[in-house]
């Protein structure tokens, strides 16, 4: 068949065989690309059991579920760096998942008054006594490590563990009380 001087039949070929070019390599480019190298980085992580990558809203979200956080501050600014370093520039969001527990999430809930004054107030010692004693109080010992981006909590209880990393400045809200990255 014949339209404008161009078979029809090879037209549709080229176009199929351009758009499975295309899509074929995109997925080379996600799996041997920045996938790979990322498995190798955090396969040399000592910290990390696993993690899982997916793509929300032009981001990537990589979350990691930690063996040990050992000195969290540490752990999480060793894992940004070589998530960082795998992805290049395309921007991400890392996520840690732990072993928690009912008992760790209660000493957690009860210490987040006292972590969110002391960000207002600068009262970081009476935060780190309170943290501890409901940590002590549920038979749990509770680490906290702090610098200018985030506040980095650990609350061990046998074998289990909590780790939280809490942005010292969290987004702003909106004009209306709308948060935009809500």
């Amino acid at each position: 068949m014949v339209w404008q001087g161009l078979q029809l039949k090879a037209v549709l070929v080229a176009l199929a065989i351009g758009l499975v070019c295309l899509f074929g390599g995109q997925w080379l480019y996600n799996k041997y690309g920045y996938q790979q190298s990322l498995q190798q980085a955090l396969a040399a992580q000592p910290q990390v059991a696993d993690f899982k990558l997916e793509e929300r809203s032009d981001q990537l979200v990589v979350t990691v579920r930690l063996r040990n956080p050992g000195n969290l501050q540490l752990t999480y600014k060793e894992l940004r760096q070589a998530i960082g370093e795998a992805l290049g520039s395309r921007p991400f969001t890392l996520e840690l998942t732990d072993n928690r527990d009912a008992a760790l999430e209660e000493v957690f809930y009860r210490s987040q008054f006292a972590i969110y004054q002391a960000f207002v107030q600068g009262s970081f010692e009476e935060m780190e006594q309170e943290v501890n004693a409901h940590a002590r109080a549920a038979g749990a010992q509770a680490r906290l490590y702090l610098d200018g981006e985030n506040l980095y909590l650990t609350l061990t209880r046998g074998d289990r563990f909590l780790a939280a990393v809490i942005p010292r400045n969290p987004p702003q809200a909106a004009p209306g009380g709308v948060n935009p990255s809500a």
